[in-house]
């Protein structure tokens, strides 16, 4: 069977998570770019391994499609807060991110103490506002 480069991007990034003790016990996963391929296939994967998912995408269009693929819940960015507030709230066990920028920031800030993130894409990640740490890559 075929998986393409999304596919096999999205194993990579869910095996970063696992390797750093992610596991569905530890709690919700959030997807960014759900709606591309790398984010549908990782909701895909995560749904078939166990976890809780939320999907981020700007398209309300895709939302049963995205709950279809695996994701509990479906969110546009503006819903997760405010990007450029340095601290927020534990939400999130892990986060498999294809967007970057003050999205990737905001995610960071609002993840659990021992929890990782992986960037599907290294170069949008680099694009992360400087008041997030990168040393928290945890991935």
């Amino acid at each position: 069977m075929s998986i393409g480069t999304a596919g096999f991007t999205a194993m990579l990034c869910i095996m970063a998570l696992e390797e750093a003790g992610i596991a569905p016990s530890r709690g919700e996963v959030v997807v960014t770019g759900a709606g591309g391929g790398v984010g549908g296939i990782a909701i895909s994967l995560l749904s078939d391994l166990g976890y809780s998912i939320t999907a981020v995408s700007r398209r309300s269009e895709l939302d049963d499609y995205l709950k279809a693929l695996g994701a509990s819940t479906v969110v546009r960015p503006e819903e997760l807060g405010d990007p450029r507030k340095p601290l927020h709230s534990e939400r999130w066990a892990g986060a498999i991110d294809t967007v970057g920028g003050e999205l990737l920031a905001l995610l960071l800030s609002q993840t659990a103490y021992e929890g990782a993130w992986r960037p599907a894409a290294w170069p949008a990640a680099l694009r992360c506002p400087p008041l997030c740490c990168p040393s928290s890559c945890g991935a």
